[in-house]
């Protein structure tokens, strides 16, 4: 260790004495030498991560002391600026390159000019224009790369293939093999899917080497493999190619070869036994957009374990057509639910007025103490609790009941949930949820704005959490480009390590009666509604309220979502009607798995005035961002922490009977807290009438 202090001490040293010998150099000593000077103290402070020194050193680079230099240094600088995001001066520094000084370097920039004009401005026409100046005698490399980019613009933006193949085939292996290689798998799937001409296609993915692309070559392989198995029936050579892709992080990929390898097994188009065509068949990964395909493996496992309904599965098409096709279209349904039941917060994306954004913002009901927790100096973050000890009995099972599936209580399966409600101040939430030391009405209602939230619905299913059903010790699941044309979640207060997590989207319960099938769903109830805009006259109000049920369009979503729940009941009667499909042993997992999404969204109408609206996190029970609470002998569920609060809290409702110190101590924090606003968080004394 004193060792290497000693060489650093040297090193810094020198790098020291470097810096004060180059400071010396001025322009007396020659227009030329001050430039080099400036370049070499730029790339010094740029490695020490010091870009504001590196900045002011490169713009003393001056065009008349050397124009190549200048060319150097005026690059150096749009490349700082296009990494800050400082989009328009780094086009301003590309701007300043000129080809007769360093035609390289100009090749350079106007890659990275088009790169700015397709990703950040969006505007495909001038980006074509300055990859089009890339010209292969100033560098190879970077005519490569515009070509590629040139040729993707117009296959997947201008749909002109011709035009896309023309700018693919201009990619050569010597300029670059990277693009190269992605060129020639672009190149195949067009001759592939579009042209529908097989040879070619055959012919392109063989050129893709491994050492060239990794990724292109697995994605190459794969498609190889099906060109061999559903075009040629050449069963050997299509294994052969999946057997190149098989464990290939990219889990399309994967998922495809080892599910055709298992196939190919089973179905004697190859030799090897049922136990080498299981493994294949594990290797099929859970995501949500290659749910199929985990769902013919998961059918085929069971299969093979205990040798049960074979004979639906005579080959491959009889069985997709017997089970998996309904499978998927229960999932489908569901995820459509699912997409009806989020939470967009701007009901019509058209309107920019904030004051016509109802459901702009959302309240959590819980303790004092808790909230103290959350807002306090201290590592402890919004929890999501699992659903199994919640205050609703029917809680996960009201859906699955209606439907008849029979569901494994002993599931490792687990949903993680945190509730919210449309309504900020309800003498009914502040009776039931977040009572401090048994005073009801002593909660409070923190409201939240919609940055706490996410957008993204698949966030709420962990795939590797369902792939843990598997046993496997590495599930694969990076997603990779591969184009084929296709109760009060924070009750305890121990402090905690505070975890990265991504944002979760929020959902609105849909409150059913399984009896008579009535449906409504959670929304902004009329009183909390008056409420909020007490300042304007009834009339207004009434405007109001009227626009905003005309916003939310509660009756069409209703008869859509009924009209879907209904397919999914047809479907898995018709499932049931076939005694052989019936007798599927994992037949009511993959139900369940199929309606997952929309399970913990659907309540019982009892529960109808809690206008209630959930984030869900669902995962495996090993799941590492699951935790417990220390104190085991309170401890009464399992959570996982989401993130901290304070930066998305909008106000904060004290319950009529929240009790004074509680008040004071929330009121000074917010008047002290010394984080920036760009607005004050009221705190607001409930009026309602509770005694």
């Amino acid at each position: 260790m004193e060792e290497q202090t000693v060489e650093q001490n040297i090193k810094q040293q020198t790098i020291e004495q470097k810096i004060a010998d180059f400071k010396k150099i001025t322009k007396n000593d020659g227009d030329e030498a001050f430039s080099k000077a400036q370049l070499e103290l730029a790339k010094i402070y740029f490695l020490d991560q010091n870009t504001e020194a590196a900045i002011k050193h490169l713009l003393k680079v001056e065009k008349l002391g050397n124009s190549t230099l200048y060319a150097t240094a005026q690059f150096n600088l749009a490349q700082i600026y296009q990494h800050e995001n400082n989009i328009a001066q780094a086009e301003h520094h590309y701007l300043q390159i000129e080809k007769s000084v360093d035609p390289n370097l100009y090749a350079e920039a106007q890659f990275n000019l088009a790169l700015i004009y397709q990703d950040e401005k969006n505007n495909i026409a001038q980006a074509e224009h300055y990859y089009s100046r890339v010209e292969k005698q100033d560098n190879a490399d970077a005519y490569a790369r515009a070509q590629y980019c040139l040729a993707l613009i117009y296959q997947f933006k201008i749909q002109n293939d011709d035009q896309a193949k023309h700018y693919y085939s201009q990619v050569e292996r010597q300029d670059n093999a990277d693009a190269y290689a992605r060129a020639q798998c672009n190149l195949a799937l067009i001759y592939q899917f579009k042209k529908q001409d097989i040879k070619q296609a055959e012919y392109h993915y063989l050129q893709v080497q491994r050492e060239d692309n990794a990724d292109a070559y697995v994605r190459a392989q794969c498609n190889l493999g099906v060109i061999y198995q559903t075009k040629k029936q050449l069963y050997n050579e299509a294994s052969q190619c999946f057997l190149q892709c098989c464990d290939s992080i990219n889990s399309y990929v994967s998922n495809i070869a080892n599910l055709y390898l298992g196939d190919n097994i089973f179905f004697n188009k190859t030799e090897g036994s049922f136990k080498k065509a299981k493994e294949y068949y594990l290797k099929v990964s859970y995501s949500n957009d290659l749910f199929m395909l985990y769902t013919i493996a998961q059918i085929m496992l069971s299969v093979i374990d205990k040798n049960e309904a074979s004979s639906l599965f005579a080959d491959a098409n009889k069985r997709e057509q017997s089970v998996t096709q309904y499978i998927c279209y229960i999932r489908t349904l569901a995820q459509d639910i699912q997409e009806q039941l989020l939470v967009t917060f701007k009901l019509n994306e058209n309107l920019k007025s904030e004051e016509k954004q109802y459901e702009r913002q959302v309240a959590h009901y819980t303790r004092p103490g808790v909230l103290f927790s959350l807002l306090k100096n201290e590592p402890s973050d919004f929890r999501l609790n699992v659903v199994d000890f919640m205050n609703d009995p029917t809680e996960n099972q009201v859906l699955t009941s209606w439907l008849n599936i029979k569901t494994d209580t002993d599931s490792e399966i687990k949903s993680f949930l945190a509730s919210f409600s449309f309504n900020h101040n309800s003498l009914n939430q502040f009776r039931l949820y977040g009572n401090e030391n048994n005073i009801v009405g002593s909660s409070v209602s923190v409201v939240f704005n919609q940055n706490f939230f996410g957008d993204d619905v698949e966030q709420s299913i962990n795939p590797d959490g369902i792939n843990h059903l598997n046993k496997l010790t590495s599930v694969k699941m990076a997603r990779q480009d591969f184009i084929d044309n296709k109760t009060d979640a924070n009750e305890k207060n121990e402090p905690l390590t505070q975890s990265s997590f991504h944002d979760l989207p929020l959902f609105r319960c849909l409150y059913f009666d399984p009896n008579n099938e009535y449906i409504s769903l959670a929304k902004r109830n009329k009183f909390s509604f008056y409420l909020e805009h007490r300042e304007s006259s009834a009339a207004e109000i009434e405007e109001k309220w009227n626009d905003y049920l005309k916003q939310l369009d509660e009756k069409h979503k209703i008869k859509t979502i009924r009209k879907k729940l209904n397919q999914i009941k047809q479907v898995i009667k018709n499932l049931n009607k076939n005694r052989s499909i019936k007798n599927l042993s994992i037949l009511d997992q993959l139900i369940t798995l199929a309606v997952m999404p929309i399970s913990c969204l659907i309540k019982h109408a009892a529960f109808e005035d809690e206008d209630e609206c959930r984030m869900i996190y669902i995962t495996n029970i090993a799941d590492e961002k699951i935790q417990a609470p220390t104190d085991y002998v309170q401890a009464s569920s399992l959570f996982i922490n989401y993130k901290t609060v304070e930066d998305y809290i909008e106000k904060i409702y004290l319950g009529p009977q929240c009790e004074a110190h509680h008040k004071l101590w929330i009121t000074n924090h917010f008047r002290i807290s010394s984080k920036p606003r760009s607005k004050l968080v009221k705190v607001i004394q409930s009026e309602m009438p509770l005694r």
